[in-house]
């Protein structure tokens, strides 16, 4: 990653051109795509808002130009602030259509809670503390003005094309950002920095479906990764992701988690901190 310093001292996590990752938020990662129509992907959790106007305004543009704001998914760390840039900037917010839910209203609404992603007991009382979840209640009511499906293109930098990858959540998507060649994983994939892998996933349908997902990724041509959690990943991005896919992950859970039990201390400890990796350890 690329930092760029200006006259008042503000650094700018540029990426690579025109690909920005968002400082000063706390849940997920958050890039900013800066086209004439600028894009956001995710927006970490609620009370973000201002930090990401305040780097749109470091970059010299106006709030304004941000046009559309890309979920990945529907949890917490990646959407609670969706809603307040939205009423700020007018920009529409866009996801899947899994991931959303009908209101009585009529409107359609970003879905909550935490569906398939609660660990189950015997992990609750070995993890203690870290078996935090978000309730229903937390989630704003987020609306959403555009769907996606698998392929369509969103325009930025040469056209963002969308993979649905269902797994993590069943409306997950790995945004592609087609002209500079960056993969945004979401939760799909997790950095943990010495290797990519695949998140914690209790239910095995969820698993299956999630490794099914991530092979239909191999034959993309990506130069760079962004996460959900953890640093972008600008070298050997590809062979890295083939070989995450080689891997087994079949195994039962709870030897996922003996095997891996420092990887996943560290997860717990890092989650305290702003944008950093949700450990995952296959």
């Amino acid at each position: 990653m690329r930092s760029c310093l200006d006259h008042d001292k503000d650094v700018l996590m540029e990426i690579i051109p025109g690909v920005h990752q968002v400082d000063d938020v706390t849940g997920s990662n958050v890039v900013l795509i800066v086209d004439d129509e600028m894009t956001l992907v995710d927006t970490g959790i609620g009370g973000n808002g201002e930090a990401i106007l305040t780097y749109i305004r470091k970059i010299g543009r106006d709030p304004s130009d941000l046009k559309r704001i890309v979920l990945t998914h529907f949890h917490y760390d990646h959407s609670g602030s969706a809603q307040e840039l939205h009423e700020a900037t007018g920009a529409r917010i866009v996801t899947h259509r899994s991931e959303t839910e009908s209101s009585y209203s009529g409107k359609v609404l970003l879905r909550k809670g935490n569906e398939g992603q609660d660990p189950p007991t015997w992990y609750k009382w070995v993890r203690g503390f870290g078996s935090r979840r978000v309730s229903r209640e937390t989630y704003p009511d987020t609306e959403v003005h555009d769907i996606v499906e698998q392929g369509d293109v969103l325009p930025a930098l040469g056209g963002i094309r969308i993979m649905h990858t269902p797994g993590h959540t069943p409306g997950s998507i790995c945004p592609f950002l087609e002209g500079p060649s960056v993969l945004f994983l979401g939760d799909s994939v997790l950095n943990n920095i010495d290797r990519l892998s695949r998140p914690l996933t209790w239910d095995s349908r969820n698993r299956n479906q999630l490794d099914l997902s991530l092979r239909s990724l191999r034959d993309l041509d990506a130069d760079t990764a962004c996460f959900g959690h953890g640093p972008s990943l600008e070298v050997d991005v590809m062979n890295r992701i083939r070989k995450m896919t080689d891997r087994p992950y079949n195994v039962p859970t709870w030897r996922i988690v003996m095997k891996n039990w420092k990887t996943l201390v560290r997860f717990q400890e890092s989650t305290r901190r702003a944008g950093n990796w949700q450990g995952g350890p296959r």
